[in-house]
């Protein structure tokens, strides 16, 4: 555990702090691994998966930002009945919402509200997404957001740990 610690300390030190700047936008994308968690107090039917997340940021203060979400996400089940049921559970997640970073430190936090589209049965669930993590900058308009999320909704909840990569920037003033 003290090995790990001290890795995350390094690996948090060789990076620098993005500072969100007014009227800056930006597209970001990147892989998540998702892990289904039961309710009602029965354990999930999913085993674990994975997924693709784009996110579209709009910074309207220094620290406040508008986004949009659009996330593929897939998990087998962890038993089925031979011939019946589909294999996997396919989402299409469509949010926006808001995002809040602490000052200089690059921690954030996040909320969106949308709907989960099950790509096998063609059904939509409420959904909402309540997020945490850290950004680091890998160059003054490159930088990737480290995070864990807690989706929830209609749909079975889940967390998901992700890397967001930047893909397109657009400085304000550049």
């Amino acid at each position: 555990m003290k090995k790990r610690v001290i890795f995350t300390l390094i690996l948090v030190g060789l990076f620098g702090v993005a500072q969100a700047q007014k009227g800056d936008k930006s597209i970001e994308a990147g892989p998540l691994i998702s892990f289904p968690i039961g309710s009602d107090g029965f354990p999930s039917i999913l085993k674990t998966g994975g997924g693709l997340e784009a996110i579209g940021q709009y910074n309207f203060s220094n620290r406040s930002a508008l986004l949009l979400k659009i996330a593929l996400t897939s998990w087998g089940y962890k038993e089925r009945t031979i011939g019946y049921g589909p294999r996997r559970l396919t989402f299409l997640s469509l949010q926006g919402g808001y995002k809040y970073q602490f000052g200089t430190s690059g921690f954030f936090i996040n909320g969106l509200a949308g709907t989960d589209i099950d790509l096998g049965d063609r059904f939509s669930t409420i959904s909402f997404t309540l997020g945490a993590g850290k950004r680091f900058t890998v160059k003054d308009d490159r930088f990737i957001d480290v995070g864990v999320d807690l989706a929830g909704g209609d749909a079975e909840g889940r967390v998901n740990f992700k890397v967001i990569f930047s893909l397109i920037q657009w400085l304000k003033g550049k």
